[in-house]
Parts: C-alpha cells; structure tokens; sequence
C-alpha cells in the first residue's frame, strides 16, 4: 500500500493529452485530473485499462512511457492503430516536476501548473507506421518481459502496454542494460516528438538505491515518496 507521502507526490502527475481529431482517441480518463491521477498512474503504466478491453475485434493500440528520471521528465506515447495501415500518436511530456521553486499562486489553478502535461500529436502515414512496427518488433517491444525487473522512479527506463489483434503484451527495458541499449524505437518516437521540451537523454549516473532519497540535484534530500516498479512474467507485479 502506497504511503500517504507517495500519493501526495503522484497527485502532481501526469495530465494525458485531449484531443478532437478521430484518430487520437483519449486515453484512460482515471489519470486525467491531477487529485484522481494519484491513485492511477500506476496502473496507467501498467496497461491496465489496455489489458482488460484487448480481445478481438478491439482496436489495436500501444502505450510507451520513457520515465527520464521521475523528477525530471516523463515521456509517454498513446499509438492507436487504424484498420487502413495508419496510426494516430498522442505525444506527453511531463518535466520538471520536482522543481517547485517557481510556483505562481494567483489563481487556484496556478499551483498545479509546474506539472501541467505539455502535449502533441502526429498522424502517422502507412509507411510510417509500418516502419514504427518492424522497429517495435526489432526490439522485443511485444513480450515477454524480464520476470523481475525493478523500475525505480530515479532511473531511465521504458515500458511498453500492448494489444494487437486481440493479444495482449509487455515489455520493460531498464537503463544501462542490454535490452535498453538494443531499443531501436527510441530515436523514431523521438524524431516524431513535437513537444518542445528537449528529451532528457540518459546518462551515467550512480545506482538508483545509492541515490534514493539523496540526490544533490534534488530539493529535497531524505525523500519518503520514492517508488518502485516491478515487472512480471507478462506485465507489472501488483502493488
């Protein structure tokens, strides 16, 4: 059970992109106000809501979410595939969420606005799309995960929620191992990225569990709403 602290910080969470266009549908609704978004971010991650509506005849759809140290930038990217070979791709950028030092505090709205989601959209063409495919296939993107696999919130990481043709899959890559190195997905989401916030690329850093809590770069040092992700054999362990 997550504590009262975590849960305070997660509230500063994630606001998914709205969209009108047809082809960009909304994501899951439970994470789209900041309050709610607390109780749900996990299980955003998880795929959850991917999972329980992937059976055939459903619309085939992927989510990726590149967590570039929690504090200071989220990644995620919503593709819905469409039945002519083209796809819609709902673009995230949550950064700086950490650094509250330049809270405005005119309105009521004003306080949430460091962790306010900055977004963007593409249609992706056919080829395009079916290039994005065979480079999420080069990648091992479908499954199955490492049974195991712990994703910190202060480590550079990606997971992959899928459904295709009414099947279900996970995949998780945890920087600086293998399976991270050998992405080949990462630069294309990232040429096609129009939010402009530059990525936070990896880098070398100590082990997550060395810095838990005591990062110079952090406002805070001693930190009790730190959290931990762990895969399983085919998607994320409960919490």
């Amino acid at each position: 059970m997550r504590t009262q602290a975590t849960m305070s910080a997660l509230a500063l969470c994630l606001l998914l992109p709205v969209s009108g266009a047809a082809w960009a549908q909304r994501a899951d609704r439970n994470v789209d106000t900041p309050i709610v978004r607390s109780f749900h971010w996990f299980s955003y991650v998880g795929g959850d809501d991917i999972r329980a509506a992937c059976r055939p005849g459903n619309r085939s759809r992927i989510r990726l979410v590149y967590n570039a140290l929690w504090e200071e930038q989220v990644r995620t990217y919503e593709i819905f595939l469409q039945p002519d070979g083209t796809a819609g791709l709902n673009i995230g950028v949550l950064a700086d969420q950490g650094n509250v030092s330049n809270i405005l505090a005119e309105s009521p709205t004003d306080v949430l606005s460091p962790w306010r989601m900055k977004h963007g959209q593409r249609l992706l063409d056919v080829a395009e799309t079916r290039h994005l495919m065979d480079l999420l296939q080069a990648s091992a993107a479908f499954g199955p995960p490492r049974d195991g696999l712990r994703l910190p919130d202060n480590d550079f990481w990606w997971t992959v929620a899928s459904c295709r043709n009414g099947a279900w899959g996970f995949q998780a890559y945890l920087y600086p191992t293998d399976g991270f190195v050998n992405v080949k997905f990462a630069e294309q989401l990232f040429a096609w990225d129009n939010v402009n916030v530059p990525v936070n690329r990896p880098r070398k850093l100590e082990p997550a569990e060395f810095r838990r809590g005591f990062d110079s770069h952090s406002a805070q040092r001693g930190r009790g709403d730190r959290w931990m992700l762990v895969v399983g054999k085919d998607g994320l362990r409960p919490r």
